[in-house]
């Protein structure tokens, strides 16, 4: 099992408290007193509805510092990027539009340095769009109009990821994969208030307030069948 640690939020509020449970876990899996937060909005064109929100969340459970990079349009280098990235113990990645996420981060550098913090330690997190990138593959509606688009992701988890999951709308993921020509990659479909933590080479299903939310598991050996995912097997 790979050493690393991710977070995969399906999706939630995070003003209202909901989400809380999944963000300590994210703070308490650096094992820092203070950690240093960065912010990659990348996902929602870089529009900045929301930092304030997470700068809160974040300052408010002891992290030290929070630093948003729109990356589509900085003037870093891609050492730059890098450097930035690999300095922090947290990387947060916000939803929007998965596709513009990934051609962006291949563009940057950021990519390849997120797999470079994967494998240093550094907790990579996020929500949606930002919870789908850490997979093989994500399923987003990227082009709109219900188009919906399997994505090549950054590849640091084995698995299609499916965010918003209690939504019918989302669950066209399973006829889209039992359509596909060819059947790389079983599914993981996360709901609002849940997410799937990783941590050294063991899974967990994590919760939001009140046990919100849960994770599911589409097996690609079994014509893609829904069962709520057992951590223990992945």
């Amino acid at each position: 099992m790979k050493k690393g640690r991710i977070v995969a939020m399906g999706g939630g509020g995070f003003d209202d408290g909901e989400m809380m449970p999944v963000f300590e876990r994210i703070v308490a899996m650096t094992e820092k007193a203070a950690p240093k937060v960065i912010s990659l909005p990348t996902a929602s064109f870089d529009h900045l509805d929301g930092e304030e929100e997470l700068e809160t969340i974040f300052k408010g459970l002891g992290c030290s510092s929070f630093e948003t990079i729109t990356l589509s349009n900085t003037q870093l280098t891609r050492e730059e990027v890098r450097a930035k990235l690999l300095g922090a113990d947290i990387v947060f990645v916000g939803g929007g539009n998965l596709e513009f996420l990934m051609n962006t981060w291949n563009a940057t550098g950021a990519t390849e340095a997120l797999r470079e913090a994967f494998a240093q330690g550094i907790v990579l997190a996020g929500v949606s769009s930002g919870a789908m990138c850490w997979f093989d593959e994500g399923y987003d509606d990227c082009r709109g109009d219900e188009q919906f688009l399997f994505v090549d992701c950054v590849g640091l988890l084995p698995y299609c990821n499916c965010p918003h999951f209690e939504s019918e709308y989302w669950q066209s993921v399973i006829p889209a994969l039992r359509e596909r020509d060819s059947r790389p990659y079983s599914c993981i479909g996360c709901e609002n208030g849940a997410a799937l933590v990783y941590c050294d080479g063991k899974y967990e299903a994590v919760h939001g307030n009140g046990g919100r939310g849960k994770v599911w598991f589409m097996d690609k050996d079994n014509d893609f069948a829904l069962s709520e995912v057992d951590a223990s097997k992945l």
